[in-house]
Parts: C-alpha cells; sequence; structure tokens
C-alpha cells in the first residue's frame, strides 16, 4: 500500500488504522520504520539529503548544472562528520568541487573516535583540498530561489549544493501512544521481539539485546538491517532462534579505508585501547568489563575478520 500511513497502532485490539481510515488487523507486526532524519533548519533548491531515489535524482540534476560552470566555481558545502558526510565528500570530489566541510563537534565522528583518529581523517580531508570547519553552532541559508551562499556561524560560504547529514532519530509519537517502548529505537529482546507478544521491530529503527554487547544497541547500518530482516523473518515464522550478528559497515574517505566492528559506543565501554597510532593507520578497541565489544579500524583493515572472531568469542 504506497503513499499510505499507519495513523494508530491498537495492540490490545491487534490492528492498525491507516490514512484512508481502513483497519487492518493483524496476527503478527513487524515495525521496521527506520530512522527519520535530521533536517537542516531551513531548505531551498540546492539543499540535499540522501533518503531515496528522489534524492539521487535531485542530486544528479543539481550535478549536471554544477559540472557547467569552471572548476574554480563550483562550490559545495557538506553539513555533517559521519557516514553521510562520507557519501557527499567523496561525490563532490567526483565533481571536481571546492568542498567545505561544516561539524557541530571537534571533528569527524567526534564522539566515537580517539583524537589520534580524528586528526588522521582530517588531514587526509585536507591533503584532497576539503576544507574543514568545525564547532559550528548554526548554520543559516541565503539565496532567492536557488541555494547561494551558507553561513556558518559568522563565516559566510558561497555554495550550489548543500549536502546534510547529520543523523537519524526514531518515530516516536505512534509507537508510545500504542505503548510501545522508544529509546534511540524500538525496544526489544534478542529475538527483536517487544514487551508485546507477537509485536517485532528490526532495522535502523530497533533496539534491541545484542548478546556478544551485553546490552541493548541500535545500529544503524544496511547490513544489520539486512540481517535483521531475514531473521525475523525466521523467527515470526516459528523458529525461535535469537538474533546474533557482530555487526560491521566499511566507508572511505578518498582512498582511506575505515571498518567499524561491533558496539563502538564510548560512552557504554568500560577501557577504550588505542592499539594503534601512525602516520597513515589507528585502531581503537572497545572493551566492557574485560571483553572485547567494538573496535574501529582506520587506514590498515587487515584485522577485522580477527576482531570480529574475538568479539564473537
Amino acid at each position: 500500500m504506497l503513499a499510505t500511513r499507519v495513523e494508530e497502532i491498537s495492540v490490545t485490539n491487534s490492528f492498525v488504522r491507516t490514512s484512508e481510515g481502513r483497519e487492518l488487523p493483524f496476527d503478527q507486526l513487524l515495525l521496521a520504520t527506520g530512522g527519520e532524519l535530521n533536517l537542516a533548519d531551513e531548505d531551498m533548491r540546492g539543499v540535499v539529503y540522501l533518503r531515496g531515489v528522489d534524492d539521487v535524482d535531485q542530486i544528479d540534476a543539481l550535478a549536471r548544472e554544477l559540472r557547467m560552470k569552471p572548476q574554480e566555481d563550483r562550490n559545495v558545502v557538506v553539513y555533517g562528520g559521519g557516514f553521510i558526510a562520507f557519501e557527499f565528500i567523496n561525490y563532490f570530489a567526483h565533481l571536481k568541487a571546492n568542498t567545505t566541510v561544516l561539524m557541530r563537534g571537534r571533528g569527524f565522528w567526534s564522539s566515537v573516535l580517539s583524537d589520534e583518529s580524528q586528526a588522521l581523517l582530517r588531514k587526509t580531508a585536507e591533503a584532497h583540498g576539503v576544507h574543514v570547519v568545525t564547532g559550528v553552532k548554526s548554520i543559516s541559508l541565503k539565496g532567492d530561489k536557488q541555494l547561494e551562499h551558507v553561513v556558518a556561524d559568522t563565516e559566510t560560504l558561497p555554495a550550489d549544493i548543500l549536502g546534510v547529514g547529520i543523523g537519524i532519530h526514531p518515530e516516536r509519537e505512534l509507537f508510545t501512544d500504542a505503548g510501545i517502548e522508544v529509546r534511540s529505537g524500538i525496544v526489544t529482546n534478542e529475538y527483536l521481539e517487544t514487551a508485546h507478544p507477537g509485536v517485532f521491530a528490526a532495522g535502523d529503527g530497533a533496539e534491541f539485546y545484542d548478546r556478544f554487547a551485553g546490552r541493548h544497541v541500535t545500529y544503524g547500518n544496511w547490513m544489520n538491517a539486512q540481517m535483521q530482516g531475514r531473521a525475523v523473518a525466521h523467527i515470526m515464522h516459528g523458529e525461535r532462534k535469537p538474533f546474533e550478528l557482530v555487526s560491521s559497515y566499511s566507508t572511505h574517505l578518498f582512498d582511506l579505508q575505515m571498518v567499524f566492528i561491533g558496539d563502538i559506543d564510548r560512552q557504554a565501554a568500560d577501557n577504550v585501547v588505542l592499539a594503534r597510532a601512525d602516520e597513515g593507520a589507528t585502531e581503537e578497541l572497545f572493551y566492557r568489563q574485560g571483553k572485547l565489544v567494538g573496535g574501529i579500524l582506520i587506514g590498515d583493515i587487515a584485522r577485522r575478520m580477527a576482531i570480529t572472531a574475538e568479539i564473537r568469542g
């Protein structure tokens, strides 16, 4: 049912009510709504996100216009310092655009990475001509019908495109109104089932109990979403096995590879060990109660399988 929203969920009476006014009964219910994008405070043509096919089409149209300009006049801005920001940075490099990255934190993945890892990423970005601005408190947009400038605090930057990647947040009201617990995501056990029997959640919108991490976690990456989708299908068909996966995902900044493995929440770790920090690579290991629960490799990712195996125990 396309272009149809769920307006109400009744776990007591086992139905969902749609925006068309229909009540659809269920025996089991899977909530796979993902996350809601955090948006910039303003919007106009030239401001882009990475949500779906429509966004890709919009970016492609803006890119064609950008290529019509002399290289010195191709100005783009990226707002964010995580995975989606890297996607924009790498794409804009193919357009040979003058790129500025604005970050609210003190560096890329500032809530997760050590100072050494952040410095390596910044050095790599700047070596490829990217201008990095950290500690940005607010941005505003200037332009008539089309983006012309981005104002970061007091600095005004020319911009034909602003790529925004500042995270996601869970849908709350629909689920909490139904009595379904939501924290960083919809709370489930290791079987991806909520406190309401027969109501499940999977993907970016699920905060599930991770046996390897020993706590509830939310992993916003395609590998976790794909594997949870497969697992919950089996569980809902009666194969009640706990979901067990050492989640990992990779990205790159130009030619610098990165891998995130397992639970890399710095605040939830008892100890974070910087196992390696040299000219072109870092390795960070996350421990809880003496057990390895996560790792980050930058530059040299050869130990990915070894770290994954140790987390699995």
